[in-house]
């Protein structure tokens, strides 16, 4: 398609001019209707600067995603990959899991810009407003079906940190098990789904949700003291997709090692913080109230294996495989 054509040509040059004439000869259609797709362009948002005599360029300001404007950054080995980009949809997961259903697909990147129905863990709903964040799941296929679902959201917010520390100057931390941090406020939820095959049971489908607030305004209530936004400038959000799926890409074959851990485990901002959590019952044990099981204590150690080493204020040590963590003020 020529829009296709003209963003990548518009991206890979973002701030210097490109003509017309070379558009129009380049693939093979008249000036006009260079005229009409850049018109287009600007309806759907982009900030096209003609200069006269010179041609077309994106300002500096432009932040529209678009599966070329994110290729744009990716290397030659991964810019085949599958990407799909929707202005407003339920949930990303959820199309991603459609997908899976409707039809055999192997590693492919879900975008939108705005999502109606965004999820995080325990059924929350992620805010995710239209321009200002980052919403994408990747699809991974794993033959075999994969051994450590845990370690693959582990892996994934390795690669959104390492991302963000490239990209700017802001500094990440990790809040065991998925989220990540700037200071004491919450940037980026990942949320990782299996899809296991009917006929072998095995968890061979993965998808990796990952929702980022770049510049977030006007955050409901309930947001308002815990989360906020990388608010970085020169920075796009094809450039931080295109980061993430990179690292996400280079962690893909090996992701039920524990290989980053020790990265995972240096950013982490939970050592020797006291926590609020939920202790499982003793095996066979149905009848306790859950209550009973909430405890308080003060992370010890994040694990190599992914597991959380917590003393309670009784004595006891715990290792937690999974639930979620709450810091005690």
């Amino acid at each position: 398609m020529l829009k296709d054509d003209i963003i990548r040509e518009l991206e890979e040059n973002r701030g210097v001019p490109v003509s017309g004439q070379y558009l129009a000869d380049k693939y093979n259609v008249s000036r006009n209707a260079v005229w009409k797709t850049i018109n287009n362009l600007k309806k759907a948002g982009y900030q096209v600067v003609s200069a006269t005599n010179s041609g077309y360029f994106l300002a500096e300001e432009t932040d529209v995603i678009s599966a070329q404007g994110i290729k744009t950054f990716l290397s030659d080995e991964n810019k085949n990959i599958r990407i799909e980009v929707h202005e407003k949809i339920d949930s990303t997961n959820n199309e991603a899991k459609r997908l899976i259903i409707s039809e055999t697909v192997d590693k492919m990147l879900i975008v939108a810009n705005e999502q109606t129905g965004g999820r995080g863990r325990l059924g929350r709903k992620f805010y995710s407003p239209a321009d200002s964040g980052i919403y994408m799941s990747l699809i991974y296929h794993v033959p075999g079906g994969v051994k450590n679902p845990m370690l693959i959201t582990m892996a994934a917010a390795v690669a959104v940190s390492r991302t963000i520390e490239k990209l700017t100057d802001v500094h990440t931390g990790i809040k065991w098990v998925n989220d990540i941090f700037v200071g004491e406020r919450k940037v980026c939820g990942i949320l990782t789904e299996a899809v296991s095959d009917l006929e072998t049971g095995r968890l061979e489908n993965v998808v990796v949700g990952i929702g980022i607030n770049v510049k977030a305004e006007n955050f409901p209530e309930e947001l308002r003291n815990i989360a906020d936004t990388l608010n970085v400038e020169k920075v796009t959000r094809n450039q931080i997709i295109a980061g993430v799926l990179t690292e996400l890409l280079k962690l893909y074959d090996s992701f039920d090692s524990n290989d980053f851990m020790p990265e995972y485990i240096e950013h982490n901002i939970v050592v020797g913080r006291r926590v609020r959590y939920e202790r499982p019952n003793p095996a066979g044990d149905t009848d306790s109230d859950n209550k009973d099981n909430i405890v308080i204590g003060t992370v010890e150690e994040v694990c190599m294996d992914g597991s959380l080493r917590v003393k309670s204020d009784d004595g006891i040590e715990s290792c937690i495989f999974t639930g979620e963590i709450i810091f005690e003020r």
